[in-house]
C-alpha cells in the first residue's frame, strides 16, 4: 500500500527454512507450511550463511552544511551510509538527520562537509514548491541508475509531467515520462527553469503489470512533490536549502548530485 503496509498474502522465510503463508478464505484463515528439503543444509551452514544487502540510490545536495536529500527506502534501517560526489575520489560517511517514512523521504547529514564547496562549487538549482508545475511541462532528472551495468557516472534524462497526481491519483506524487531505472531513487526532478520540484521515487513494474493486465508500461514513473521535502527541512533547526547561485545546466547540476550506498 502507499502507506508501506503489506496487504494480502504474506510469506516469511525463517532460519529453519520454513516458508509460511496465511491466506484468508471464506471459512476463515488457513496456514500453509512449505518445508524445503532439498538441497539439505546442515545447521551450521544455515547459521554461517549471511548476506549483506547493499542499497544503491541517488541524492542531491541541499546546502553547504552537508545536507543531502534522498528517499527513505534507499537508506532505511542502514547502519552504514556512504555518499560519493562525481568529482571526488573518496566517499563520505553520512547519517540520517531526519526522515519521513510515510512520504518516503530522508535528509542525510555528511560527517565531513569541508570539501563540499570544492566538489560542488556552484548551486545551479534550488528547491521550490511544486505547486507551479503544469501538465505537459518539460522536466529532467539526474541520478545513478543501474551502476553495475551503466557505470558510476551520473545520468541525465528528460521528459514531461504526464500527471499532477501519482499512483491511483495519489496527490503527493507527480507522474513523469523521464526515464528512470533502479538506482535513480532519490534523485532531483528539475522543472523547465532548472529548479527542483520533486524527488524521483518509483517506476511502474513492467513484469508485474504484464502479469496482471497483459500490458507493458511506457515510461510510467513518479516523483514525490518537493513540498513534502520543504516541510521536512523546515523541522530541522537552523537549516534551509541553498538558493541558486548560477544558471542551471546538466553539467553543473550533476556535480551536486550524489551516489548513495547504504548497508
Amino acid at each position: 500500500m502507499l502507506n508501506k503496509q503489506p496487504v494480502g498474502t504474506t510469506f516469511t522465510l525463517d532460519h529453519a527454512m520454513l516458508r509460511t503463508s496465511v491466506k484468508t478464505q471464506a471459512g476463515g484463515s488457513t496456514d500453509v507450511v512449505l518445508l524445503r528439503v532439498w538441497p539439505s543444509l546442515a545447521d551450521e551452514s544455515v547459521a554461517s550463511t549471511s548476506t549483506t544487502t547493499v542499497a544503491l540510490g541517488s541524492g542531491f545536495l541541499l546546502n553547504r552544511n552537508g545536507l543531502i536529500a534522498t528517499n527513505w527506502h534507499v537508506v532505511a534501517d542502514a547502519k552504514n551510509i556512504e555518499i560519493a560526489f562525481p568529482d571526488s575520489p573518496k566517499s563520505i560517511r553520512a547519517e540520517v538527520a531526519i526522515r519521513d517514512v510515510t512520504n518516503d523521504l530522508a535528509v542525510l547529514r555528511l560527517s565531513d562537509s569541508t570539501n563540499v564547496a570544492s566538489v560542488c562549487p556552484e548551486s545551479p538549482f534550488q528547491l521550490v514548491s511544486s505547486n507551479r508545475v503544469t501538465l505537459g511541462e518539460r522536466v529532467s532528472t539526474i541520478g545513478y541508475p543501474l551502476q553495475s551495468i551503466l557505470g558510476s557516472n551520473p545520468k541525465f534524462s528528460e521528459g514531461v509531467v504526464a500527471s499532477r497526481t501519482g499512483f491511483q491519483d495519489d496527490p503527493r506524487w507527480l507522474q513523469i515520462s523521464a526515464e528512470i531505472e533502479p538506482g535513480s531513487s532519490g534523485g532531483p526532478l528539475f522543472d523547465s527553469e532548472g529548479d527542483t520540484v520533486g524527488i524521483v521515487v518509483a517506476t511502474l513494474d513492467a513484469a508485474k503489470l504484464y502479469a496482471a493486465a497483459g500490458a507493458i508500461p511506457q515510461n510510467v514513473n513518479w516523483a514525490i512533490k518537493s513540498d513534502y521535502l520543504l516541510n521536512l527541512i523546515g523541522i530541522l533547526l537552523n537549516e534551509s536549502s541553498s538558493s541558486r547561485t548560477t544558471a542551471f545546466s546538466p553539467d553543473k547540476a550533476a556535480k551536486c548530485v550524489v551516489a548513495i550506498k547504504a548497508w
